[in-house]
């Protein structure tokens, strides 16, 4: 019994011997030593993009006794879920491991690791902790919206953190729906508010698309859809709706709100034009593009609201009627109160009309595009049944007091640039008098001023083309894509110099992706939500 005692006091001096290095036996002298474990190695804070990265740390682990064998260890990493709640803490293990190698496959968030060593002759447990700070992926990029080989809409994303190597992230779009027929895509988000939209446009229908950061890969939302927004009484309103256009969208690298604490909003469909203001929410009554506020007759507007792409704030736009032929602006100082659209007070012939129908043959529009460079003009590409074209130049008005500000009319010599009536694309250089189209895998670029070609072969044919001033402020930055059934797609970066001289494109080494996508349509986009 007395040995028994003797033993029990044993195991608790032992115990007690955790506060100390060793302990001493005052009756038999003999020394216990105890072996202190001292981790290092590891960083306060580990910097990782979710669903991406891989977390590897090697820690450095001492013994205080001589010729201690870590194999007399055991080790186990806890993943601390929701550390910042007291009431909802949970640990998860995700390593038994001496060295930890974690595929970050958490959502976005600040994150606390525990490493725990084990000595398994005492029991005695050493914890060491430090934060994981995981970042989103789909913060700051590219999305890329095509059709898949078997016609189905995909959206790839090129994927740009701070501070951190650009990545392409193909096939984040789930399509649940199995929709095809890829068209547009449309993102009228905001770095740092909640007015975001995501709408994938195919050729007969339109989707509202998950945008969020947090996610890793996104699908259609199905309760939400355009009809549910719109609430028109007139009878000449076409259902179902067929979204071209959202806007004014985001100007700049951090995509702020074009339309500022107004929130006021475009919505262009094929044959309506609405508008509102998303101050309470975002509802749409009648359609705007009517001369008379009393009529139910619309006329046909062009899919493009003209502003200056180069202010960081919009207010006021105008159009242009296809079916009567004139450039428009909406009829009333506040655009989201509008009711109607009139014609520019002021029309002369220099250096063109508003009023289309003043040319014989009349002249139609062909495409419009919102400049950054020079101010921030907008231009029109026009033509006539005799086959000749027109580049318009002009500033959209910024109240409806003012008209649009007529700067040039230049015609296009079509014996110099070859195919011009043939494009697929075309996109105009802002800072110099220059246009860019395709046809099939050639791109041209055409100085309607010098009246001189440039042509490169891109080896596919060209799917898109398009300026692109967002990212980085550049009015001379232009993007490419190009798709062929053996390397798919393919997108490319240039830069157009600003030379009033020569035509001279050069590309970015580095910004060149491959996907497996037919691309029809890249956005910007930069949004913590």
């Amino acid at each position: 019994m007395k040995k028994n005692k003797m033993y029990a006091i044993f195991i608790v001096l032992s115990i007690v011997g955790l506060l100390f290095s060793c302990v001493e036996d005052k009756g038999s002298k003999i020394t216990l030593d105890i072996n202190e474990i001292e981790i290092s190695g590891i960083e306060f804070q580990y910097d990782k993009t979710s669903y991406f990265d891989t977390l590897k740390v090697s820690p450095v682990i001492d013994c205080s006794l001589e010729g201690f064998s870590e194999d007399n260890l055991e080790y186990a990493w806890f993943f601390c879920q929701n550390s910042e709640s007291l009431s909802n803490h949970k640990h998860e293990q995700i390593s038994s491991e001496r060295d930890l190698v974690y595929k970050v496959n958490v959502p976005p968030g600040m994150y606390t690791i525990y490493f725990q060593v084990t000595d398994k002759s005492t029991g005695v447990k050493y914890d060491h902790s430090f934060s994981l700070y995981a970042t989103s992926q789909f913060v700051r990029g590219f999305y890329l919206y095509g059709d898949k080989s078997d016609g189905t809409v995909g959206l790839d994303f090129v994927s740009m953190p701070m501070g951190k190597d650009t990545t392409l992230i193909k096939d984040i779009f789930i399509n649940s729906l199995q929709i095809k027929g890829a068209k547009d895509l449309i993102f009228t988000g905001h770095k740092d508010n909640g007015y975001n939209a995501l709408w994938a446009v195919t050729r007969d229908n339109q989707y509202s698309i998950e945008y969020s950061a947090q996610l890793e890969r996104v699908d259609v939302i199905q309760d939400q859809k355009l009809e549910d927004r719109i609430y028109p009484t007139l009878s000449s309103v076409q259902r179902p709706f067929h979204l071209m256009n959202i806007c004014p969208g985001t100007w700049g690298p951090n995509c702020i709100s074009l339309s500022g604490e107004a929130r006021m909003r475009l919505i262009v469909t094929e044959n309506e034009i609405f508008t509102g203001n998303m101050a309470l929410s975002e509802a749409y009554g009648n359609p705007i593009n009517r001369d008379n506020a009393n009529t139910d007759q619309l006329f046909k507007p062009y899919p493009v609201a003209f502003y200056s792409a180069a202010e960081s704030s919009v207010s006021y736009v105008c159009f242009f009627d296809m079916t009567n032929h004139c450039f428009k602006k909406p009829g009333h100082r506040i655009m989201s109160s509008a009711t109607k659209c009139d014609k520019p007070s002021v029309d002369s012939e220099f250096p063109f009309y508003f009023d289309q129908n003043k040319y014989t043959p009349v002249r139609q529009i062909v495409y419009g595009e919102n400049g950054y460079g020079n101010n921030g003009r907008s231009y029109a590409l026009m033509n006539d049944a005799d086959g000749n074209y027109w580049v318009y130049a002009f500033t959209a008005p910024m109240e409806y007091a003012s008209d649009p500000i007529k700067h040039y009319a230049s015609q296009i010599d079509l014996s110099v640039a070859t195919d011009f009536a043939r494009a697929a694309h075309y996109a105009f250089f802002s800072e110099q008098m220059i246009i860019l189209y395709s046809v099939g895998n050639l791109l041209y670029a055409y100085d309607y001023n010098r009246h001189d070609l440039q042509v490169i072969d891109m080896g596919a044919e060209i799917t898109y083309l398009a300026m692109e001033h967002q990212s980085t402020l550049s009015p001379s930055d232009f993007i490419v894509a190009t798709y062929d059934d053996f390397e798919k797609g393919v997108v490319r970066k240039y830069s157009i110099a600003d030379d009033v001289n020569t035509i001279k494109i050069v590309p970015y080494e580095r910004a060149v992706w491959g996907t497996d996508l037919k691309v029809v349509k890249i956005i910007w986009k930069y949004s913590n939500y």
